[in-house]
């Protein structure tokens, strides 16, 4: 709102072909913007409500078993709507367009979670958590960019959908490992030089296996959009048929022929995020030693490895009707990665 009207004016001003003076310097004004944002006058401040319950259980071979369920409704979250955008143009005559900044928005988040972890014991400590979830709202952020404003300012149930953070599944987990050498552990326990390379080895990891994030069918470059400040939030038409494909390829990973550009005058029929996006699968892994020196003398190597088996991470999918690169993918995340530390502790 500080870069609105009253609060600060943005003008354009045509100078004449003679040269300028001060008193002429700022000549009348041919061309002010008028306000292009605006927050309603009755907004509220969102909030948030959240409830859960946890069950754990000890089990033998020092397991430790805990299934829980989280719920979460925002209430009278952020939404931003174009008011004076109709499907065939401007609405109010003579009004630029604008956007506005009500607390309409909503949000419901149901999650089970199941987790099992062997206590650190004999060397060796497993873990991993289990969560299956679902997320519906009608706007999951007002910072992520066009596509977050409504398409159809009289028909905001249309936004309701799946949140942009929706994850179905998701397995976390973590392990270490101490390996059987060196000091108090079962071989290679006197003092030498076998024992100061070959023992106290400490193998540590982590692993993600998850379902992929939602995406929504949209259209971009339409000159109407890009006048009105709201380029990419008109959605494509669902034709009917399943959108999910049985099998995706990077050159294919939906079912693209179930979608098309709605025709001229009209708002999409297609829901937000109705199609679900590549998933993950990454595992990293580390090596580690401390070599002890005299007295308060050590020396640490660690050696990191992440996404080890070196997994394609697919990010993100082209999901523009009028793309030339609709239904691929076009976004990839870091392939392995290996580091070696040194520290030396004094």
């Amino acid at each position: 709102m500080a870069l609105q009207p009253p609060f600060s004016f943005t003008q354009t001003n045509i100078f004449p072909a003679e040269p300028i003076t001060l008193a002429s310097g700022f000549p009348p004004i041919t061309t002010q913007l008028e306000n292009n944002y605006g927050v309603d006058p009755d907004y509220r401040l969102g909030y948030v409500q959240l409830w859960n319950v946890n069950v754990q259980r000890e089990l033998p071979w020092d397991l430790l078993l805990n299934v829980g369920y989280t719920g979460s409704k925002g209430t009278a979250l952020d939404i931003v709507r174009a008011p004076n955008r109709g499907p065939s143009g401007l609405r109010i005559p003579g009004v630029e367009p604008f956007l506005f900044e009500t607390s309409q928005g909503d949000s419901i988040l149901h999650a089970g979670t199941v987790s099992l972890r062997r206590r650190f014991k004999g060397g060796f400590s497993l873990g991993g958590n289990y969560t299956y979830s679902k997320s519906i709202d009608n706007a999951s952020s007002i910072g992520g960019g066009a596509v977050v404003v409504a398409q159809n300012d009289l028909d905001l149930a249309a936004e309701r959908g799946l949140s942009s953070f929706d994850q179905r599944h998701k397995l976390t987990g973590n392990f270490i490992i101490d390996f059987p050498f060196g000091e108090g552990r079962k071989w290679i326990t006197k003092p030498g030089a076998t024992r100061q390379f070959l023992g106290d080895w400490e193998w540590s990891g982590s692993f993600t296996f998850a379902t992929g994030t939602p995406f929504t069918a949209r259209v971009l470059g339409s000159f109407a959009q890009v006048a009105q400040g709201v380029n990419g939030t008109l959605r494509a038409d669902h034709l009917g048929g399943p959108i999910q494909s049985s099998d995706p390829t990077i050159l294919q990973w939906f079912n693209t022929s179930v979608f098309a550009a709605p025709p001229a005058g009209q708002f999409g029929d297609a829901g937000r995020n109705t199609i679900i996006g590549p998933g993950s699968a990454v595992v990293n892994m580390a090596l580690a030693k401390t070599f002890p020196m005299k007295d308060l003398y050590a020396f640490e190597v660690r050696l990191e490895a992440n996404n080890v088996f070196n997994t394609p991470q697919f990010t993100t999918i082209d999901t523009v009707v009028n793309s030339p690169t609709f239904g691929q993918v076009i976004g990839v995340g870091n392939m392995r990665q290996m580091q070696v530390t040194t520290r030396f502790r004094f």
